[in-house]
């Protein structure tokens, strides 16, 4: 079973000029960076797990599709990147298509985003044992272990 990411401590911003930024400063910012991508991981795998357990899901890859391409990780290009910066998984794409995904030239930072999502949610699920290829023992999912 794939061992789960510890969330960083809580961390207070100073109030200090543009100028004065440290890297302790950047240290904290990317640790709430990081907390508020894998809440969003989190959130979405709670979710899917709860359909799954309802039995609202026949097939798994289709519910995890929709319920990744609906946030605001993907539909937005800053939240995108901001996804991928901290993401454990930010070469999924590269790694399952070969190639980066450029169109006329541009990134498409979303398609980026959307792969890296897609292993962070499977990785919440299985971290705490939810088997997304066996459907007879999705109704034993415990979904309050997302809390």
């Amino acid at each position: 079973m794939a061992t789960r990411k510890k969330a960083p401590k809580r961390v207070e911003m100073p109030q200090r000029s543009s100028n004065e930024v440290t890297d302790a400063d950047v240290r904290a910012a990317i640790s709430i960076l990081t907390m508020d991508y894998y809440n969003d991981c989190r959130d979405v795998a709670r979710d899917l797990a709860q359909r799954m357990k309802d039995g609202e899901v026949d097939d798994f890859s289709d519910a995890l599709h929709e319920a990744i391409d609906g946030t605001q990780r993907i539909i937005y290009t800053f939240q995108a990147k901001c996804g991928l910066l901290v993401s454990d998984n930010a070469d999924a794409y590269t790694e399952e298509f070969g190639e980066p995904p450029i169109e006329h030239g541009d990134i498409k930072w979303e398609a980026l985003a959307f792969a890296a999502m897609e292993r962070d949610v499977i990785k919440e699920l299985d971290v705490r044992s939810v088997d997304v290829n066996d459907p007879s023992s999705w109704p034993d999912i415990d979904v309050s272990s997302f809390d």
